[in-house]
């Protein structure tokens, strides 16, 4: 059978779930093994959550409610959460909700690319962003994110905008970087863009800011371009599963992606967005979960000043701290980030995510979400100074 898109499957794996199932083999083998790989919360969810789910399934009348676009209960609490913390009045009818993110992110470039245009992304860039570009054939091109100094190279930036450009996406705080975006940096993109293509910003981890707390895009004021949110419940409230995402369109938008909803999703679960309605009462949740990933942040920078070969970027939010190992890769004679995942799982039976999936074919990425987070660093350490 021979496939409508150009795209090398094979290749296109993501090496997380390659490295996490690698660790279910581990577990099931009985070695005790400790994940660093998915960005999903260790935390339970509140009871509060839980209660709504629960009797959302028992209330026949809720679970049989179907709406393309999300419930308008769940509309209006966003609008609602919104203007408490940001203070921004955004219409109720401007959110979409989806089943997650990724969804979303699908649906708005086959709205806004065709085979012939570009799209800019961050390097490193969250997978999903080059995978969406590949599914529509369009090419994709990057701007840099200094790791260094966590900020964007604007040469970059202005080198790889062209008249071509749709969409422009943007994430803070960054996966796996976890560089946060300024005020400055977010004008000066608008100012750069001029209103010639969309910017879509990945916000998912928009509540986990360890140092200075972000800004949205939502605030920004006089803007010359469309800037479009992409978020989710799947993080700071610890709703991985339920697949509860939204983003946050302008007018024009609103009919195309619901209609596209009408067709290829029908409803999201309207029990998880119940549960999604509760989450929106409960910041404390999300304040427990950032203070517990930033201590681990600055753990993991405290064991690592003690390995020579391998530098960890300080993290300014999210999920996520990065090891740069391209040192002790080239005097070990390791050729990729995935055997450097695998010699360490076999080793120490830590998991972790080889940069490959991230543009950055020198490093691994660790996620904070983990009990035995500290444990993991341990190990890692033991491993690179062995």
């Amino acid at each position: 059978m021979k496939l409508r898109l150009n795209v090398d499957f094979e290749k296109e794996k993501f090496l997380m779930f390659v490295m996490d199932a690698m660790a279910n083999e581990f577990e099931h083998a009985g070695k005790d093994v400790i994940r660093m790989t998915l960005g999903k919360s260790e935390l339970p969810q509140h009871p509060q959550i839980i209660a709504a789910m629960q009797h959302a399934a028992s209330d026949y009348s809720k679970y049989t409610q179907v709406f393309p676009a999300g419930l308008p209960q769940l509309k209006d609490a966003l609008a609602q959460y919104y203007q408490t913390k940001y203070g921004v009045t955004v219409p109720a009818k401007n959110f979409i909700i989806g089943t997650g993110t990724s969804a979303l992110f699908r649906n708005l470039f086959h709205l806004l690319l065709g085979a012939d245009d570009e799209v800019l992304i961050p390097l490193p860039y969250y997978s999903l962003y080059h995978f969406c570009a590949l599914l529509m054939g369009a090419k994709v091109k990057y701007y840099r994110i200094d790791p260094e100094t966590l900020r964007i190279d604007f040469d970059s930036f202005e080198k790889n905008f062209t008249d071509k450009t749709k969409i422009v996406v943007i994430n803070s705080p960054g996966n796996p970087l976890g560089n946060v975006l300024t005020q400055e940096e977010l004008y000066k993109i608008d100012d750069i863009v001029d209103g010639r293509a969309a910017v879509i910003n990945d916000e998912i981890y928009a509540n986990t800011c360890f140092d200075d707390d972000g800004i949205s895009v939502m605030q920004l004021r006089d803007t010359k371009s469309v800037f479009i949110t992409t978020d989710a419940f799947s993080k700071g409230w610890r709703m991985y599963t339920k697949r509860v995402g939204y983003c946050i369109v302008p007018d024009e938008l609103v009919t195309p992606l619901t209609v596209m909803q009408h067709h290829t999703l029908l409803t999201v679960d309207p029990v998880v967005q119940y549960g999604a309605i509760a989450a929106l009462q409960h910041q404390s949740e999300i304040d427990t979960l950032r203070n517990a990933y930033k201590t681990r942040r600055n753990y993991t920078m405290e064991q690592f000043k003690h390995v020579p070969s391998v530098q960890a970027i300080h993290s300014q939010g999210g999920f996520y701290i990065t090891l740069e190992c391209g040192k002790y890769m080239q005097q070990h004679g390791i050729a990729t980030s995935l055997a450097l995942a695998k010699s360490i799982m076999e080793s120490q039976c830590v998991a972790t995510v080889p940069g490959s999936d991230f543009g950055l074919p020198t490093t691994l990425r660790l996620s904070f979400s983990s009990l035995k987070y500290n444990e993991g660093i341990d190990r890692l350490v033991a491993f690179f100074l062995g």
